[in-house]
């Protein structure tokens, strides 16, 4: 059914990743330069300087983001076949970690070494990670569900 509770952290994981379109992940205000970093575009902060990072820098980011999104509403309607939805929602999870991982881990260190600065986490930064824990309740909800079912079905 569409009313699990698996389904509702399916769709808060997709609130929470739609939301990282419209909170900044990060800002960096150096010596070098002044970014403030969104999912889809760097916003240089300093008045007619090029902007040196365009879409195709973010493109792996706005991607994994993207999938996430939507391969979590595909698994929503999955309710019927619950191993496929666990695949997804595995495949899912392990692109959000890809997701923060590659955040932390490369563009974070680009934009710091670009503005000479410490990078300072605006809100956005958590919804990958408040998506990440909804879709793994969203796993053990359906892994619940298949448990309840092989039960049901040995009794009878």
């Amino acid at each position: 059914m569409i009313q699990r509770k698996q389904s509702l952290f399916l769709l808060l994981a997709v609130i929470a990743s739609a939301l990282t379109f419209f909170f900044p992940l990060a800002e960096f205000i150096g010596e070098k330069g002044s970014f403030v970093m969104f999912i889809h575009q760097v916003q240089d902060l300093v008045p007619d300087s090029a902007n040196h990072y365009t879409l195709n820098f973010l493109l792996p980011l706005l991607s994994a983001n993207s999938f996430v999104i939507i391969f979590s509403l595909i698994a929503v309607f999955l309710y019927k076949n619950r191993k496929v939805q666990m695949q997804i929602i595995k495949l899912n999870i392990l692109v959000e970690v890809v997701l923060i991982g590659l955040f932390f881990l490369h563009y974070v260190d680009v934009l710091e070494k670009a503005s000479g600065a410490i990078a300072s986490y605006k809100a956005g930064v958590f919804m990958p990670m408040a998506s990440l824990i909804l879709l793994v309740l969203a796993y053990r909800g359906v892994v619940q569900d298949e448990r309840l079912v092989r039960s049901a079905d040995r009794l009878r």
